[in-house]
């Protein structure tokens, strides 16, 4: 019981430890938001009463995360650009959920099959939104804030296909390639293939990969700047995902993906009358 004991106190003081660094790095960076450009670390103790050994070292790790960089003509630190590149997503992914929710309920009304908006991120495909139809058969639904299986759903497929490379082996690897059903594709060399045939046909598809008898098709949004940054999903019982019924389907999901598109100000989709 002693041993116990003394094992949960170190884990506390552990987790105290890491949450008051946390906090420190997280002063650190807010400082140098107002106060910048550039600022050094002598100076960075003195305004925050920090430890300059406390400074450097966390200097040092958000260094390493690209939240912060070192000017290599001197000692002096900036914010990184990943920092930028959150805050951008951060922005795009506010104004892409208002912009896409009216159309995401439009397209599961005239569809009635559920239908989804997703964005990748460092973790995966994540569920940004959402619209069930009442006639939907899903029993394994992706909640909002989850993520979606990134190798076997189509919205995430849509999604990941306009990656560079290295994001996209990154997103595989993390979240492994499980094998829902016999039709998954397990292997990454098979899905990055297939994530090839993604961009070059324009939309994807999943038959039966996540979920036996459900079926998925899925069309990328583009940003103002034409780069896709989510991707538009619908699913339902694979029955009604066949023939003229598909091509349908596949048609409703890539107009709504365009209109999006062109509310977001992608001249390219504004140009094609969306």
């Amino acid at each position: 019981m002693a041993l116990t004991s003394s094992k949960k106190r170190r884990r506390t003081a552990g987790d105290a430890g890491s949450s008051k660094s946390l906090q420190k790095a997280l002063r650190i960076l807010l400082h140098m938001g107002e106060n910048g450009p550039e600022m050094g670390v002598t100076q960075l103790a003195s305004e925050l009463s920090l430890n300059k050994t406390t400074v450097h070292r966390l200097l040092n790790a958000m260094e390493k995360f690209s939240m912060i960089e070192r000017n290599p003509e001197g000692d002096r630190y900036r914010l990184g650009l990943k920092l930028h590149e959150l805050g951008t997503k951060a922005v795009e992914s506010r104004t892409l959920r208002t912009e896409a929710h009216r159309f995401l309920l439009e397209l599961s009304r005239v569809s009635r099959e559920s239908v989804s908006l997703a964005v990748p991120g460092p973790g995966g495909v994540v569920c940004l939104d959402r619209a069930d139809s009442r006639d939907t058969v899903i029993t394994v639904s992706t909640p909002i804030g989850s993520r979606f299986p990134a190798h076997c759903t189509a919205v995430a497929k849509a999604a990941l296909a306009y990656l560079p490379e290295d994001e996209v082996d990154a997103i595989l690897r993390g979240a492994g390639l499980t094998p829902y059903t016999s039709f998954t594709l397990t292997s990454l060399p098979a899905v990055k293939k297939n994530l090839r045939e993604v961009a070059e046909r324009g939309y994807a598809m999943d038959c039966q990969e996540t979920e036996r008898g459900l079926t998925g098709v899925a069309a990328p949004v583009r940003s103002r700047e034409g780069r896709v940054i989510a991707a538009v999903g619908m699913a339902g019982p694979t029955p009604r995902f066949q023939g003229k019924e598909l091509a349908q389907k596949i048609a409703l999901t890539k107009d709504t993906a365009a209109k999006i598109s062109a509310s977001l100000g992608d001249r390219r989709a504004a140009a094609n009358g969306h």
